[in-house]
């Protein structure tokens, strides 16, 4: 019984043997292109072929691997930027699939969506407004000091006689021109935002609309 197990593993291990051979025998035929186009196929690759890409074939013509060839810098390169655009690509989509469940989960109809939009511009505008009347109280100020220091030295005129500018005027002014310049550009970039949310809330309209399969003709 020992013998007749013992031959069974041999005659076993001495076919597996035969297919191992078999197959990378089978698998030793390559297909190349070469330079001007040309399909080849043979057992040994060529050394001016060798750092090219090749398939690597078995008995019966099928591709069963692929031996890369050498890349160029440049190659590498374009590689790497394609894989980012495609990474980029990847990313958008899946930001605009996750803002598409928002506005499913968020809205049930447009005129909700309008409804906020205006809410949030309204909120925006009132605070514009705020800002445009205190920069208006300080340039009224900014005029007041600019029309004090009309008394004294200043602009500063070495031949001038009048009186130099005294420093608590000077400080005052500067400080005063100082809020001018900061609250002109809070009121920029509040009308900024108005702009940047009414273009933001008309996309997300339009793709509720999309995504709702609503016309606009179809709206009253």
């Amino acid at each position: 019984m020992k013998l007749m197990r013992y031959t069974t593993i041999c005659i076993s291990l001495v076919f597996s043997s035969l297919i191992l051979i078999g197959t990378a025998t089978a698998a030793d035929t390559y297909r190349w292109v070469d330079e001007k186009g040309i399909v080849h196929y043979g057992d040994i690759v060529p050394f001016e072929y060798a750092r090219q890409e090749k398939q690597v074939l078995n008995s019966q013509g099928v591709t069963i691997g692929i031996i890369s060839g050498y890349k160029t810098d440049a190659q590498l390169a374009e590689e790497a930027r394609i894989r980012m655009e495609q990474n980029r690509i990847e990313r958008e989509k899946a930001k605009r699939r996750a803002r598409d469940i928002v506005l499913l989960n968020t809205y049930l109809s447009v005129d909700e969506i309008e409804m906020l939009r205006d809410r949030r511009l309204d909120l925006l505008k009132a605070q514009s407004m705020v800002t445009e009347q205190y920069l208006g109280t300080l340039n009224a100020r900014l005029m007041a000091l600019t029309e004090e220091a009309g008394k004294f030295n200043y602009p500063y005129d070495p031949e001038s006689e009048l009186p130099p500018l005294p420093e608590n005027l000077a400080m005052e002014m500067v400080q005063t021109l100082e809020a001018v310049s900061q609250y002109e550009s809070n009121l920029q970039t509040k009308r900024e935002e108005q702009g940047s949310l009414a273009a933001m809330f008309d996309t997300d309209i339009n793709r509720f609309k999309v995504l709702k399969g609503i016309d606009q003709e179809d709206r009253p």
